[in-house]
């Protein structure tokens, strides 16, 4: 079956593999594709994180698939290795316990800060890659902004793919006139 494989802000390559084939042989085969190595890949598909140890076939990856892949910086994929989400320090929650200590008895600010957690990781798991990717070309082309402030900035891959996508709309809109 043929698989694509996707980067976020658009690269991407198809990919011929079997249901029985492995996260960790599909990460080789994107490393070598892509050019991005194992070790700072996150594959995904349909949100779901893809662990290593699996078959593609454990997460229903059928012919056709559209498979993300999530790039991490090598020092934060290797720190990411070494401490578990609840030993990281997560400042903005502490701050919060201490705004909330201030004006609710502790066990009623220990579950304020509770559902609030609750809530935003809710809406975190509510976003798109789409969107993910949409935020990521905006704040590339942000930073590109402050890097050249005074010099004449090249487009950049994102800008040209919004203009492309705007380009396609309007010949849609064309030919349904």
């Amino acid at each position: 079956m043929k698989a694509e494989v996707k980067l976020l802000l658009g690269r991407k390559c198809s990919l011929k593999v079997s249901g029985q084939e492995s996260v960790a042989t599909l990460k080789k085969l994107v490393s070598e594709q892509l050019q991005v190595p194992e070790e700072q890949q996150h594959l995904m598909f349909r949100g779901q994180l893809l662990d290593d140890d699996k078959c593609l076939s454990d997460y229903c990856i059928g012919p056709n698939a559209s498979i993300h892949v999530i790039v991490r910086p090598l020092d934060k994929a290797a720190a990411d290795k070494a401490l578990q989400p609840q030993d990281q320090a997560q400042p903005l929650w502490l701050q919060l316990d201490r705004v909330l200590a201030k004006h609710f008895g502790p066990q009623d600010a220990k579950a304020v800060l509770q559902l609030l957690r609750q809530e935003h990781e809710g809406c975190l798991q509510r976003v798109s890659l789409e969107a993910l990717e949409q935020l990521a070309c905006h704040l590339l082309t942000e930073q590109q902004h402050v890097e050249l402030a005074g010099e004449r900035e090249p487009q950049s891959s994102c800008s040209r793919q919004e203009e492309e996508k705007e380009e396609e709309e309007k010949v849609e809109e064309d030919e349904k006139q």
